[in-house]
C-alpha cells in the first residue's frame, strides 16, 4: 500500500494517533530497527503500535492517569519509544532525561517535572535512582529495560519492562478498550512531552511540547528538505534531545522513513557504515568532528587516492544542489554521480 505523505492536514492527530494511522495503512513496513548482537532486527509499524498499545496498558495497570509524567532515562532504544508513545496514548506525558545526567541532576528533574514512573535503561541508571530514592517520593515505579545484573535486586519499586508489557496483556484481556478510548479522545493541543533546556544559564528547564507542536515540526522540516518513506536515518544523538526527538519522532511519524538504532553509542560509526542512512541530523561540531577524522586519514593516504576523493566530492557537491533544489539532474552528472557514488560515497 502507498505510504502516507507528510501533510499539515496530519496536524489534527495526537503523535499516538499518528502511529495508529500508519499501523492500519502499511502496518507491514518497516519502522524501526535495532542492532542487537551483530544483527539488525526489523520492527514493523504494526508491531511498533502493538509494543505502544501494550506498554499504555501497562502503565494503568500501575495507575497511570492523564496528565502524569513518565521519565526515560536510556540510549536510543525502541523502548525509549513505546514508553514515550505509550504514555501519551494514555494523555500522559513523556519526560526526556539526559542518560548523563548526575544523580543530583536526575533528581532535579524528576522533582522539576513531577514524573510519578520511571523508565531506567540498566543498572546503572537505576543505582542512580536508589542513590536519590528519599529526594523523589513520587516515583511510584521505576521501570528498567535491561535485565543484565538486576537479578538480585528485590523491590516492589521496581518492574522490568517485560513485566510491564505482561500486566499490559492482562490489563488489555480485562480492558480491551481502555488505551484506544484515551487515545481517540486525545487532543493534539493537549502537552504530550517535556523537553530539559541545555542548563547553560542555570538550572535546566522543561519545555512543554503538544502534539501539535511534533507534527507541525516534521511537516515543516520535509517541505525544505523532502524526504522519502523509503529513506533510513540513523538515531545516534540523546533522545532527550529536542533535536533527535524532532527526527526520531516527529519526522518519523510525518514522513515515514524508518529509524534505525546502533547497538551501542560506541558503535554507531560503524554501524552507521552497515546502515548506509539516507538522512542523518546533528549539530555542526558532530559534523566537524566526522569531517576532520576523513581529512586527517586523506591526508595520510596516496596521493592518488586522494586526486579522486577531491574529484569525486565535486561531483557530490554538484548533484547536491541539484536534489536540494528539486531540479532534474542533467544525464552526464547522473552517470558521473553514479559512478561517484559506487567509488567513494556508497558505506
Amino acid at each position: 500500500m502507498k505510504a502516507l505523505r507528510p501533510s499539515y492536514e496530519m496536524k489534527r492527530y495526537t503523535l499516538p494517533q499518528l502511529l495508529r494511522l500508519r499501523a492500519e495503512k502499511e502496518g507491514d513496513r518497516v519502522a524501526l530497527r535495532e542492532k542487537d548482537y551483530g544483527i539488525w532486527n526489523e520492527i514493523t509499524y504494526a508491531e511498533y503500535y502493538e509494543k505502544v498499545l501494550l506498554f499504555a496498558h501497562g502503565l494503568l495497570s500501575l495507575g497511570f492517569q492523564p496528565g502524569e509524567r513518565l521519565a526515560i532515562i536510556a540510549d536510543n532504544i525502541p523502548e525509549w519509544l513505546y514508553a514515550e508513545l505509550g504514555a501519551q496514548a494514555v494523555r500522559g506525558i513523556s519526560v526526556g532525561v539526559y542518560q548523563s545526567s548526575l544523580p543530583a541532576e536526575i533528581a532535579y528533574m524528576l522533582q522539576y517535572t513531577g514524573a510519578s514512573i520511571v523508565l531506567a535503561e540498566d543498572q546503572e541508571q537505576v543505582d542512580k535512582l536508589y542513590e536519590i530514592r528519599n529526594e523523589i517520593p513520587q516515583v511510584r515505579y521505576v521501570i528498567y529495560e535491561d535485565p543484565k545484573g538486576m537479578r538480585g535486586y528485590k523491590d516492589p519499586w521496581l518492574l522490568s519492562f517485560e513485566e510491564v508489557l505482561e500486566r499490559g496483556r492482562e490489563h488489555r484481556r480485562r480492558h480491551p478498550d481502555a488505551v484506544e478510548k484515551l487515545l481517540l479522545e486525545a487532543s493534539p493541543e493537549e502537552v504530550c512531552h517535556l523537553s530539559s533546556t541545555s542548563g547553560t544559564t542555570g538550572r535546566p528547564k522543561a519545555a512543554m511540547l503538544r502534539h501539535r507542536n511534533f507534527i507541525h515540526m516534521g511537516v515543516a522540516l520535509q517541505e525544505v528538505d523532502p524526504l522519502e518513506p523509503t529513506d533510513d536515518y540513523l538515531s545516534f544523538l540523546p533522545l532527550a534531545w529536542i533535536g533527535e526527538q524532532m527526527m526520531s519522532v516527529a519526522v518519523a511519524l510525518t514522513g515515514g522513513f524508518a529509524v534505525n538504532f546502533p547497538e551501542a553509542v560506541e558503535t554507531a560509526m560503524q554501524d552507521l557504515k552497515e546502515i548506509g542512512p539516507h538522512v542523518m541530523f546533528s549539530p555542526p561540531r558532530v559534523w566537524e568532528s566526522i569531517q576532520s577524522s576523513i581529512w586527517v586519514r586523506m591526508s595520510e593516504s596516496y596521493a592518488f587516492n586522494r586526486f579522486v576523493y577531491e574529484r569525486l566530492l565535486r561531483i557530490g557537491y554538484r548533484a547536491a544542489e541539484y536534489r536540494m533544489r528539486g531540479r532534474p539532474m542533467p544525464w552526464g552528472l547522473r552517470l558521473a554521480y553514479w559512478l561517484a557514488d559506487q567509488v567513494l560515497f556508497k558505506p
